[in-house]
């Protein structure tokens, strides 16, 4: 399996095929810019790429498991694969994968108008984002399979996907939710910012920002303390609540 090469126009055919059948098999996936998935659509990538592009190589020589996620907690990568560390020792049909796919930057895509890439080729689409990322983790649980660890900076890997998908990054260039709030909200880490919290208007500093905000409030009585001793309190504020404050 790890020799199949394919040229990008042959990629490009194959990706295509690969779009149409999901489009008829899946429940939720029906157009360019879906806004509605599950975890089944992942199963169903599993199965095209396999039998599209990686001629049935899984389908005949893995015994093993994996599992499929869709994960609101990836807010910087796209996706992530995890396996155990001891895979070296583990028998064949007891291997098993944990698949994420960040739903964030799913959700994300069409938030902000610029050109969006995954692996060095643009993402014209949500539909086209998520093939793209998947082909990523799909290459990682090869990787892992054949020679018991993977890393994306690597020399195999990045021979791995080229060879299968033309991809020539291991980076993405999508939009994050840390992204998507400075652009809708006008606030990012470090702005001092107002909420109110059960009836009190309440002020303080972002000290992270992703699907909520991370705010620290000064309060003598708080259990967090700075470098010059003083005390603050914590508080996860949903980025529409917050008002940027002098």
């Amino acid at each position: 399996m790890i020799y199949i090469k394919y040229d990008l126009k042959t990629i490009d055919e194959k990706r295509a095929l690969i779009k149409n059948k999901l489009f008829e098999r899946s429940s939720n996936i029906k157009s360019e810019n879906f806004d509605r998935i599950s975890e089944k659509d992942l199963y169903i990538l599993y199965e095209l790429y396999d039998e599209i592009f990686l001629q049935n190589w899984f389908k005949q020589n893995f015994k093993g498991n994996i599992k499929f996620i869709l994960s609101r907690q990836l807010t910087r990568a796209a996706g992530n694969t995890r396996t155990r560390k001891n895979i070296a020792e583990i028998e064949s049909e007891n291997i098993e994968f944990e698949v994420k796919i960040s739903l964030n930057h799913l959700i994300n895509f069409n938030k902000i108008n610029r050109t969006k890439y995954v692996g060095g080729i643009e993402a014209h689409s949500i539909t086209d984002s998520l093939m793209l990322v998947f082909e990523h983790e799909m290459c990682h649980v090869i990787e892992f399979i054949l020679y018991n660890k993977s890393s994306c900076s690597k020399k195999p890997f990045k021979d791995l996907i080229y060879n299968l998908f033309g991809q020539t990054e291991s980076t993405h260039k999508l939009v994050s939710s840390y992204e998507a709030n400075v652009f809708e909200y006008g606030i990012k880490q470090g702005d001092r910012v107002k909420f109110n919290y059960k009836g009190k208007c309440i002020s303080g500093f972002i000290q992270r920002i992703n699907k909520r905000a991370t705010v620290m409030c000064p309060d003598l009585h708080g259990s967090y303390i700075d470098k010059f001793g003083r005390r603050y309190s914590k508080y996860y504020v949903s980025p529409e609540s917050l008002l940027k404050s002098d």
